[in-house]
Parts: structure tokens; sequence; C-alpha cells
């Protein structure tokens, strides 16, 4: 196999009951999902609700799709190969394909940052007050102190994770049971259509099928010592994540859609997207909304950073590991700037967010590209190489990337 630089492992305690057995083989998917499910998957999937009810269910059932595929595919590149995705990129196609592969997986997860940043903000405003400014600097040093702190980073991220991922999805699922979804409706919804926001796919696509994420979870398995032997945990690791993921965000949108869409809530505010929990908490349903939010705003925050700093730096060859100073450095600037950018913009924080998550699409297309070309790679995965199937997907997966991407530049030029 190919790759000659080795990622440190945390390997699982053998002593441990069912549940942790059980977190251990869903970690890496779980982490993946959460770096994902952040306040944008939370604002995007309550403002399509409240704006076009159910229509856009098939957009998020195709982002789940394709993210689930291309997060299989960077799994088995990781459990297959000892070395770092991007240490395999510089050996099969050079060292400036790595770098450049790093600086837009930096740039992608600096999108999806501003908007972590924001939900934090949002959340801890609505709360106690203070203004997002204060908040957001708030936990940019409690992010700051972990990172350059940290000496057991794998196995905290991967508890916190899934963790986040549970609280959210319960809390949405009781919701579920007080609402009255049109059914007919969201069949209906499930069947792709012509949208009257552009906008909204474009960030529901970003939001749900982040390839940036997909492409994280090779150095996940590795960080779990898995191997060619751990294939199959891999793959079931990728789709439960993902799954859960995308079935998260569809009963947010029909929430919004049978609770905001009727009273005529446009989602402007977090306070808004809290009235979607009103029919099973009352006036408590604001202080919940808002600690889920808070929750998946945290959840991807450091993840997030991580990532893009992690990819960035190895994308150079300066480093790969969070033990390595040049990924704190790196991260730390990701967090500083992405921070920046949320204080001092003026846009409304909950367009900000849409449209954050929305320009993460333009650096997507060469990392999906990549990662395919690796899959059919007998180089660094030998015969495990990917099926038919998997590349039909793949190529449908790139192409839309691709169509998604020039939409979004066309929109900035004019």
């Amino acid at each position: 196999m190919s790759g000659n630089t080795e990622v440190p492992v945390v390997q699982p305690n053998p002593k441990t009951g069912w549940w942790m057995k059980f977190l251990a083989i869903i970690g890496p998917g779980f982490i993946t999902a959460a770096m994902v499910l952040g306040p944008g998957s939370i604002t995007v999937s309550s403002q399509s609700g409240a704006l076009l009810h159910y229509s856009l269910l098939w957009a998020l059932l195709i982002a789940a799709i394709f993210m689930s595929t291309y997060t299989v595919i960077s799994g088995k590149i990781g459990c297959l190969n000892k070395g770092s995705l991007l240490s395999i990129v510089e050996e099969q196609y050079g060292r400036w394909l790595a770098c450049l592969i790093g600086l837009s997986v930096f740039l992608i997860t600096g999108g999806f940052q501003t908007g972590n940043n924001i939900g934090v903000g949002l959340a801890f405003n609505a709360m106690f007050g203070g203004g997002l400014a204060l908040w957001i600097g708030v936990f940019l040093v409690i992010a700051l102190i972990f990172i350059w702190t940290s000496s057991n980073f794998y196995n905290l991220l991967e508890k916190v994770m899934v963790l986040m991922v549970v609280l959210m999805v319960i809390a949405f699922i009781f919701n579920l049971f007080k609402i009255s979804p049109d059914i007919g409706q969201l069949v209906s919804g499930i069947i792709p259509s012509v949208p009257k926001v552009w906008g909204l796919v474009i960030a529901i696509s970003a939001t749900s099928f982040s390839i940036a994420g997909a492409a994280g979870q090779a150095y996940m398995v590795q960080g779990k010592g898995w191997t060619a032997s751990d294939l199959s945990k891999s793959n079931a690791s990728a789709i439960t994540g993902i799954v859960v993921l995308c079935l998260l965000s569809m009963i947010i949108m029909v929430t919004s859609a049978a609770v905001l869409a009727p009273q005529g809530i446009k989602v402007q505010s977090a306070v808004d997207m809290a009235k979607q929990l009103e029919p099973l908490l009352g006036p408590l349903s604001k202080w919940l909304f808002l600690l889920g939010l808070f929750a998946a705003s945290f959840s991807s925050f450091i993840a997030n950073a991580v990532l893009g700093g992690m990819m960035l730096s190895d994308g150079f060859g300066w480093g790969k590991t969070l033990n390595d100073k040049s990924v704190k450095v790196l991260t730390t600037i990701l967090l500083v700037g992405s921070s920046l950018l949320a204080v001092l913009s003026h846009t409304n924080p909950i367009q900000l967010i849409v449209v954050a998550q929305a320009t993460t699409i333009l650096g997507a297309p060469l990392i999906a590209i990549v990662l395919l070309m690796l899959g059919n790679n007998q180089n660094v995965l030998g015969n495990r190489t990917n099926h038919w199937i998997t590349n039909v997907l793949a190529v449908l997966a790139t192409a839309w990337l691709i169509y998604l991407s020039v939409h979004q530049f066309i929109a900035f030029l004019g």
C-alpha cells in the first residue's frame, strides 16, 4: 500500500461495556457528522422549512447519499494505508496537489467555522445577553486553550461529539411526535423539483454534503487505529453517522414546515428557530433549542477548525496531528480569522450563516475528484478499489458539486 508517514493511533480499552464498544465502532462517523452538523445545518433546514415547506427534502436526501459515498471512500483509504491522506496524494500525484487540497479544505472549514462562531454567539446572546462579539470571543479563548493544552484530543473529541449529536436527535424526535406534518406534502418533497430559492439548495448541499468532512474520515479512522481488518467497521461508522445527520436535518425541516411556516415566521433569529419546539415544551422551547444550537455549534467548533489546520499542515508536509505545532498554529489562524469575520460583518447573523455555508461549495469539486482518483488507484487500495456502484454515485456527486460551484461562482460575479 501507499504512504510512508505513520499516523499516531489511540487504541480502545478492551475492558469496556457494550455501550462503549458501540461508541468505539461509530465514533469516527459521528465525529465526521458532528463536524458537519453545526448551526449552518440547523439554520438552513429551519429556513428551508419555514419558506418552502417540505419541497427541499429531496436535496437533503441526495446530499446524504453523496456524503455517505465519499465518507466510505475516504475511510477505506485511511484503513488500508499507514500514511495520511495528503501524504498519499503527494506520493501519487505530487506535493503541489496535496498543498492545493490542504488549502481548499482550510478555506472550506473557514466558511463552516464562521457559521459555528455565529451559532455559539447567537445561542448565548439570546440566553444571557452581552452581544455576539462577547460570546464569540469567550469561546475563541476556550477553544485556543483546549487546542494548545490538550494531550488526548481524539478520545475526548469522540465522547463530546457523540453526546452532542445524541442530545440533538432526542430533542427533535420527541418534538416530531407533537406536530402534525402534512404527509402528502412530505412525501412529495422527497421527489426532486425545481426550487423557488436556489440559494437554499446550495446551502443545504454545503451543510449536509461536506466533502472536506468526508476527507477527514481518513484521519478519523487512523486516529482509531483501524486497519484493513476494520474496514467493515469504517463503512458502518460512516453510513451511520451520515444517516443520523440527514435524519436530524430532515426532522428540523419538517418541524419548521409544520410549525413555523403556518405562522409566517421567516427565521431571522435564533429565537425564531426555537419556536419549532413549542409544541413539545411551550415556554421552555427557547432554552432547549438554544442549548441545542450551542451543542451543535460547539460540537463542530473545535473539530472543524482542527481539520482545516491539520490538512493544510499535512498538505505542506509540516505535520498532521494536534501535537504538531504547525497544526496548532494554522488552527489558531483559522479560529481567529473566522471569529473576526463573524464579529466584523454587518450582515444579519442568520443570513451570514447561510451565505458562509454556501461559499464552502467553491473548493469542493477538486477534493471530490482527487478522492475519486484515489478510490480507483490500485497503488493505494490494491484489489479493494471502488465498486462500480460507488463510482457511479461518486461521479454523480462530483458532477453535482461542479454544477453547484459554477452556479455559486456566477452568483458571486453577478
